[in-house]
């Protein structure tokens, strides 16, 4: 698996970046909190009082939900907790980065370096395919990314309160590197496949694997569907926490008390479906 970052996903409404959310938004975005916090395991020692605790508004939702964070990797500074930083081995030299949440619709610079994080409210098997896309629509060739068996041994199973990240603390480098394969490239996009099953069809390796666009166009005449994003705009800009930390690393889990991914997706489909999802990451100009 190359260093670039390539990122397949299917094509999503976007908010604008200088829109602030509506009130609805806001309501909708509370209600999927809500949803993934009921499937969260309890915490193990309460952080509050259940009365001091805001609970945003209960309610049904429909289809499937999936928690992403984009974290966009910058120097540390010296207000960063020490146990939030990463310290990155180059050629260079080493150099301490802390990751910190960036909007889903964000435009990311070359030479820009980044993770992407991952939790579901249900449970299934993730897999994720890397494609670029060009000015004119078009996209490049597909490449399976996750699961690797470099990355947590090739497990991609999820679940509330599991969260997976690409690439892993432990992966060399641990991170993406914004890069155009060509001149005329405007986005990385990255496709998120989680089914209630194994792909039987498919082999994890130990690198990242190139498939047909028959095969992915296959997997997304049988599965895709519509979604919805919302962003988490109040925690834009925040940095990683150690809890969140440990829970990338497969240390512990999420429980009703952490923190939420920065980027919700509900799709519209029925509990059991293949779930299918596409994240757009935006090169600056």
């Amino acid at each position: 698996m190359t260093n670039k970052l390539s990122l397949l996903l299917l094509t999503i409404p976007v908010l604008a970046a200088a829109q602030s959310p509506s009130d609805g938004q806001v309501r909708t975005r509370q209600l999927w909190d809500t949803t993934l916090i009921d499937q969260r395991p309890a915490a193990k020692a309460p952080a509050a009082k259940p009365s001091a605790i805001k609970r945003p508004p209960s309610g049904a939702v429909n289809g499937a939900l999936v928690g992403i964070t984009v974290w966009r990797l910058r120097p540390s500074k010296p207000s960063d907790g020490a146990g939030v930083r990463s310290l990155i081995h180059e050629d260079s030299g080493d150099h301490e980065l802390t990751p910190e949440r960036v909007a889903a619709s964000t435009p990311l610079a070359e030479g820009q370096k980044v993770r992407v994080s991952a939790e579901a409210a249900q449970e299934g098997y993730l897999y994720i395919i890397d494609r670029d896309e060009y000015e004119d629509g078009t996209k490049g060739d597909p490449y399976l990314i996750f699961p690797t068996l470099k990355t947590r041994g090739g497990d991609n199973h999820v679940a509330p309160g599991v969260v997976l990240e690409i690439p892993a603390h432990d992966d060399s480098p641990p991170y993406f590197e914004v890069r155009r394969s060509r001149p005329d490239q405007t986005n990385e996009v990255l496709t998120f496949l989680i089914t209630p099953q194994p792909l039987a069809e498919l082999n994890i390796d130990k690198g990242r694997q190139k498939l047909t666009n028959l095969q992915v166009a296959a997997w997304e005449k049988q599965w895709r569907t519509k979604s919805q994003k919302l962003e988490d705009a109040a925690h834009e800009g925040k940095v990683y926490t150690v809890t969140e930390k440990l829970a990338a690393r497969g240390e512990k889990l999420l429980s009703k008390q952490d923190p939420l991914p920065q980027t919700m997706y509900r799709v519209d489909c029925k509990k059991g479906d293949p779930v299918m999802l596409d994240l757009q990451l935006r090169i600056a100009k």
